[in-house]
């Protein structure tokens, strides 16, 4: 598996700088990958921060909102299962957002 150091190395590259290069759409599988390494190694800060950027470029790259508003809900019971509660207002106040959007 990956070192903590190359986790780290990750995170801040594609959740701080690859936005800034490459459209938002090639940032989602990345981030996916980083969550899932850094939930390998036991950086669930780290992990659950890709998985919130993730759910917010879906949103900013105007993906279907129903399908968006899945993915948020299903973020909200990981994070929760991960007791990331900071990280999953942010989540919530995103989801809120989406069904006001949608009219629910």
């Amino acid at each position: 598996g990956m070192q903590s150091g190359a986790i780290y190395a990750l995170f801040v590259t594609h959740v701080f700088c690859h936005h800034w290069t490459s459209p938002l759409h090639d940032a989602i599988a990345p981030l996916l990958k980083v969550y899932q390494a850094g939930l390998e190694i036991g950086d669930t800060d780290r992990a659950c921060w890709c998985l919130m950027k993730r759910c917010y470029y879906l949103y900013f790259i105007s993906r279907d909102l129903g399908s968006v508003q899945k993915e948020l809900e299903a973020t909200i019971h990981v994070l929760t299962q991960l007791k990331q509660d900071d990280t999953k207002l942010h989540i919530i106040i995103l989801l809120m957002t989406v069904k006001k959007l949608r009219g629910l």
